[in-house]
C-alpha cells in the first residue's frame, strides 16, 4: 500500500524570511557602526593607539596650592615659547597655560595635567596627551602631529618619561619631561609653545 503523497508549498527563499531579514538589518547595523567608529578614529576624536588602561582608584586633583620650583623661561610673550621650566608635578595640578607655567593654585579651569596615582592625567578627562618615544626633543609641530595622532587621556610614567601635552581648548602645545622623584611629588621640565589655533 502506498504512501498518501503529502502537499507541499514551494519554500519560500532565504532572504525573503523573517530570519533572513533580520540578518539583513543586523549585518547593516554593523557596517554602519564600524563606518562610524572609523570616520571618528580619522577625524581625531579617538587615539590610534591603544589608551593605557585608567585607574578606577585615581583620585581627583587637590585644589590647595603647592610649591613650584621654576627656573628662568626663554620667552614670557604668547607668540614665544616659554621654557624649560622646572615644576613639582603631584595631584594638585599643573597650570600650562600661566606664562610661566606654574602649578595649579585655584579651581579646575587653571589645570592642565595633575597625577592620578601613578598616572599622567589630563584634566578635564579628554585626549589632550601623548607619549613621545623618538630619539631627542621634539619641535611644537612634532608634538601637535603626534597629538593629532595619538592623544589619549593619560598614561603611566616614570623617570625619563615624555609627553607632547595639549593644553585645554588648545590654547598651548606643550612638551613635558619627568626628570626625578622628589619628596612631595616629581619634578618635571616643561616647555610651552602656542597652540593650535594660531
Amino acid at each position: 500500500m502506498s504512501e498518501p503523497q503529502r502537499g507541499t508549498a514551494p519554500r519560500t527563499p532565504f532572504w525573503q524570511s523573517m530570519a533572513g531579514l533580520l540578518t539583513a538589518v543586523a549585518g547593516l547595523i554593523t557596517a554602519l557602526v564600524g563606518v562610524a567608529a572609523f570616520v571618528y578614529q580619522v577625524a581625531g576624536g579617538g587615539s590610534a593607539a591603544a589608551p593605557e588602561t585608567r585607574s578606577s582608584t585615581a583620585s581627583a586633583p587637590a585644589r590647595a596650592a603647592g610649591p613650584g620650583t621654576s627656573a628662568p623661561s626663554a620667552g614670557t610673550s604668547e607668540s614665544a615659547v616659554v621654557g624649560p621650566v622646572e615644576l613639582l608635578f603631584n595631584n594638585n595640578g599643573v597650570d600650562l597655560d600661566a606664562d610661566p607655567p606654574r602649578v595649579a593654585t585655584g579651581p579646575d579651569p587653571e589645570i592642565d595635567i595633575y597625577d592620578a596615582g601613578g598616572l599622567i592625567d589630563s584634566f578635564p578627562i579628554w585626549a589632550g596627551l601623548a607619549r613621545w618615544s623618538s630619539a631627542g626633543v621634539p619641535s611644537r609641530q612634532d608634538c601637535i602631529s603626534l597629538l593629532n595622532g595619538y592623544a589619549t587621556i593619560d598614561s603611566t610614567y616614570r623617570k625619563g618619561s615624555r609627553y607632547c601635552v595639549h593644553t585645554r581648548g588648545d590654547v598651548h602645545v606643550a612638551f613635558v619631561e619627568f626628570v626625578a622623584p622628589i619628596e612631595a611629588g616629581w619634578k618635571i621640565r616643561v616647555t610651552v609653545w602656542p597652540g593650535t589655533a594660531d
